[in-house]
C-alpha cells in the first residue's frame, strides 16, 4: 500500500504548495480594474458593432474610464446611454442631435438602366471596380446590398430595381452602412429634417437626364423657391444645408424631377 500512498502524497502536497502559489501570483499580479467599467459595460447596449471605434463595448468602458474615449461615441446607445455613463463619471453633456442613415439615390437601376452584363462577385465593392459598375449612371447606387449585409440591425431592407430603403426607426446611425458604400451615396443626417436630395450625380443636367429620370439636373428651383435660403448648388448638385433647413418644404414641391424626397 505506501506503494501508492506515498506518491499520492507527495502529489497531494505539490498540487496544494501550486495551488497557494498561484492565488498569491494572481493577488500579486492582478490587474485593478475600475469598477465603473463594468457599471458602463452595463449600461452600453452590448451590440459591439465597433461603430465607437473600439473593440467592442467592453474595449469602449475601458478606454471611457482611462480618459482616452469620450462619452457620445456609441450611436446605438444614443443620447440615453451617454446620459447614464456622464452620470457615472460626474459629468455634464449636452443633448446630441440624433442622427439617422439616408440613402442619396433614389434612381431606377434596373436591367433597362444597365449598360452592360456583371459575372462577377455580387458586391458592390467588387462591381466598383470593373469600370465603376454596369449602371448607367456613374454616381448611382449598384444595388448588390453592401449595406443590407453590414447592418447589424436590420435596418435596411433591399428593393426590387431601386436602391435598398433604410427603416429609419430602426437605424441606429452606427455608420457601418456609410462606410460599406463604395460610391458614398449614405449620409448620416438628422432624423428631424424630413427632406433629402436623393441623388449624387454630378453630371451636368443634360447628361443625368439620358440615364435617370429622377436625378438632380442643376436647374436652381430649390434655391429660389426656399425662404430660409438653405439649398445650395455645388458641381452640378443641389444640397441643403440643413442647419438652415426648417422643413418648410418649397424645395419638394418646386423640384421637376422629384429627386428631393420628403422623409415622412
Amino acid at each position: 500500500m505506501s506503494v501508492f500512498i506515498v506518491p499520492l502524497l507527495v502529489l497531494g502536497i505539490l498540487g496544494l504548495l501550486l495551488g497557494i502559489g498561484l492565488a498569491i501570483a494572481s493577488k500579486k499580479f492582478a490587474v485593478k480594474t475600475d469598477p465603473k467599467v463594468e457599471i458602463i459595460f452595463g449600461i452600453l447596449p452590448g451590440a459591439n458593432c465597433g461603430a465607437c471605434g473600439f473593440a467592442g463595448c467592453l474595449g469602449y468602458a475601458k478606454e471611457i474610464i482611462e480618459g482616452r474615449a469620450k462619452t457620445g461615441l456609441c450611436p446605438v446607445g444614443g443620447e440615453d446611454a451617454s446620459k447614464k455613463i456622464a452620470e457615472v463619471l460626474g459629468i455634464e453633456i449636452s443633448s446630441r442631435q440624433k442622427l439617422v442613415a439616408r440613402i442619396h439615390c433614389g434612381g431606377d437601376i434596373s436591367e433597362k438602366r444597365q449598360r452592360g452584363n456583371y459575372n462577377g462577385v455580387r458586391t458592390c465593392l467588387s462591381a466598383t471596380l470593373v469600370s465603376g459598375g454596369t449602371v448607367m449612371c456613374s454616381y448611382g447606387c449598384l444595388g448588390f446590398s453592401d449595406c443590407v449585409r453590414v447592418c447589424p440591425f436590420d435596418a435596411i431592407k433591399s428593393r426590387e430595381n431601386l436602391p435598398p430603403e433604410i427603416d429609419e426607426e430602426k437605424c441606429t446611425a452606427c455608420g457601418l452602412c456609410v462606410k460599406s458604400c463604395p460610391k458614398n451615396l449614405i449620409k448620416l443626417t438628422p432624423l428631424d429634417k424630413r427632406f433629402l436630395i436623393a441623388c449624387s450625380s454630378h453630371d451636368k443636367g443634360k447628361i443625368t437626364r439620358q440615364v435617370c429620370d429622377v436625378g438632380c439636373i442643376a436647374c436652381g428651383l430649390c434655391i429660389k423657391k426656399c425662404p430660409e435660403k438653405a439649398c445650395n448648388l455645388e458641381n452640378n448638385l443641389s444640397k441643403i444645408d440643413y442647419t438652415k433647413c426648417k422643413n418648410i418644404g418649397e424645395c419638394f414641391k418646386a423640384c421637376p424631377t422629384k429627386c428631393i424626397q420628403w422623409k415622412r
